[in-house]
């Protein structure tokens, strides 16, 4: 796997400077707070991507269907409004202007909705639906003592699998939240840990092209999902997203174990000829403070002024 580089331009960098540079690198040290992505092999990602798609079966024909009806009550909204303009009846006698033709735009009859499938009642599809989902699931481990319980809280259904293609995500920033979020979970040791699963590149197409929607890149299935059990092999080989600075002394068993140290390194210029840049900083700053000096003093609203004797 290629190390990601980034080219943005550097905030220090001048127009003017026209020094020779050179690539250097440098080794700075990473946050031990990252939480990495699982590393899942290429082939266990693409047969993810094709138990997803099996799970989708009928998802894009309801999703097709419902945009249909969705444009025909527009259009029977649009064509209920009060100052529309009728359409006189050419064959109508001139004395009743109030005759009117039917809209033979619109069908008469009212058609059934589309059957909703069973698979997307326990699908969550886009990244702020995954994200808001995660939110409540790691609210809901608090143990919280109130005196005036919420009537309206409602346990929500935990998710078991999120599929996320992140080789299609630009930029990565978007979706760098999730392993943090699935290891915030998955570090109080429930019943059900969440699989984080990466899909190969070219996925988000084929995901969207399932859901009938333009992109999709993150998915998620709750444990109630019908069909799951076809991930039962696939989440065996998958690691789970963990954070042990997360998990308590009572509930891990295991020995505290020390976070290694990540070293990163920062792809960065350099002059080429250290000494001519050494030089020319000092004659630049020698310049900027013989400018200052030159500067006339300015004097208070309450500076005493010189009287003639």
């Amino acid at each position: 796997m290629s190390a990601r580089v980034h080219t943005n331009p550097s905030n220090r960098a001048k127009a003017r400077d026209t020094l020779e540079k050179k690539v250097v690198f440098k080794s700075v040290l990473d946050s031990p707070f990252r939480v990495p992505w699982p590393s899942v092999p290429v082939n266990l990602q693409n047969t993810a991507l094709a138990c997803t798609l099996s799970l989708l079966d009928g998802v894009s024909d309801y999703q097709s269907a419902r945009g249909q009806e969705n444009r025909k009550r527009k259009q029977l909204q649009k064509d209920a409004r009060p100052n529309k303009k009728k359409k006189i009846d050419a064959n109508a006698p001139t004395g009743d202007p109030d005759v009117v033709l039917p809209d033979v735009g619109v069908p008469s009859e009212e058609t059934d909705p589309p059957a909703l499938p069973a698979a997307l009642s326990h699908l969550l599809i886009g990244l702020n639906a995954v994200t808001k989902r995660l939110d409540a699931q790691i609210r809901s481990l608090r143990k919280t003592v109130s005196l005036n319980p919420d009537p309206t809280f409602e346990s929500v259904t935990p998710i078991k699998v999120i599929v996320v293609c992140r080789a299609d995500v630009d930029p990565q920033i978007l979706i760098d939240h999730l392993p943090h979020e699935v290891a915030a979970f998955n570090s109080s040791k429930p019943d059900d840990p969440i699989k984080l699963i990466p899909l190969p590149k070219g996925a988000e197409a084929t995901l969207a092209k399932a859901v009938g929607l333009r992109r999709v890149a993150v998915i998620a299935m709750d444990i109630n999902m019908p069909g799951l059990a076809a991930f039962t092999s696939i989440l065996e080989s998958v690691p789970t997203v963990t954070a042990p600075w997360l998990t308590s002394l009572a509930a891990s068993a295991a020995p505290v174990e020390l976070i290694p140290t990540h070293v990163k390194q920062l792809r960065t210029t350099a002059p080429k000829d250290m000494k001519v840049a050494k030089q020319l900083r000092a004659e630049g700053k020698a310049a900027a403070k013989a400018r200052k000096k030159s500067k006339p003093k300015r004097t208070g609203k309450n500076a005493a002024t010189p009287t003639a004797l």
